[in-house]
């Protein structure tokens, strides 16, 4: 047995995975107080890993971290606020067992190649679209990684020139136009809704969806949307796109316009008949399933 934990901007979740990648056992946890966010992490997963292990044979644990990792250790979590963290060091003498972090979308990605949509291609993209996006690229059937730092970080390419301020620091991120956090945010703020929640936001987009502002806001984050992915498409040319995170709420809403502005638009170097877009198999559990596969 392995034990997955996928660390999000917003959301831990912690899995028992058994050998055919099913989650047997599983905990969760709302990140609504990022205060003293470093001991929330350490205490919540050592609390439940030490309540996992205690009638089954861990083997290893593995940690999906939503930003930048070397090494163990994580380098930058911007949409966690956290810098320079030896997590890896301190779960291994806190629970006596090996410890592996890497990228969260690297880790969704390799589940999916594994278990879900990306299995039948050699080359392919992830993207995961939520409160931030994460991205990762399979390349002849193998994770494309740099060395050093895990790389590919698409949220932070620059779709517009002294754009929004995105919380890495820099402006106009690709992150800041194309996340479901900020598309949520917008609509929220629009409509004085005093509310992010999905649930809420789609709901008022599905009965509302005649206004012609929110079809407006709705076609400008889906141009947004595109820009960014058709750099990705530009550059590997992948066979396959697949979409995780909580876009997969807006399925109904979002898929199809994005896919004609792709096709549609001018924004691809080599024109297409169609694009395969799928939608994560593994839905919010590739993280935890993934980071089992960490080697």
């Amino acid at each position: 047995m392995k034990i997955g934990v996928d660390v999000g901007g917003s959301h831990i979740g912690i899995g028992l995975v058994n050998e055919s990648g099913n989650i047997i056992q599983k905990a969760e946890k709302f990140l609504e107080d990022k205060t003293d966010i470093k001991e929330i992490i350490e205490e919540f997963i050592a609390e439940n890993v030490m309540q996992m292990s205690l009638v089954n044979n861990v083997e290893r644990i593995g940690i999906a971290i939503p930003g930048t990792v070397s090494e163990n250790r994580i380098i930058k979590a911007v949409n966690l606020g956290i810098e320079n963290y030896d997590l890896g060091s301190r779960l291994k003498e806190i629970l006596h067992m090996e410890v592996k972090l890497k990228n969260d979308a690297k880790c969704a990605a390799l589940a999916e190649q594994k278990y879900g949509e990306l299995a039948p291609y050699q080359n392919s993209i992830f993207l995961c679209i939520g409160t931030g996006v994460g991205g990762a690229v399979i390349f002849n059937g193998k994770l494309l990684e740099p060395k050093g730092v895990p790389g590919f970080e698409f949220s932070h390419t620059i779709i517009q020139k002294n754009g929004t301020l995105c919380n890495c620091g820099k402006r106009g991120c690709f992150e800041t136009y194309a996340s479901i956090k900020r598309f949520k945010e917008k609509i929220s703020k629009e409509y004085n809704l005093n509310s992010i929640d999905g649930e809420v936001i789609r709901d008022f987009i599905i009965k509302n969806e005649n206004d012609p502002r929110l079809k407006y806001m709705i076609r400008n984050y889906v141009e947004d949307l595109s820009i960014g992915i058709s750099n990705i498409i530009n550059i590997f040319e992948p066979e396959a796109i697949c979409i995780g995170g909580s876009f997969a709420e807006y399925e109904k809403i979002l898929y199809n316009p994005l896919k004609q502005t792709l096709l549609n638009g001018n924004l691809l170097f080599n024109r297409r008949d169609d694009i395969i877009i799928k939608h994560a198999k593994l839905k919010n559990d590739a993280g935890i399933i993934g980071a089992t596969l960490i080697e």
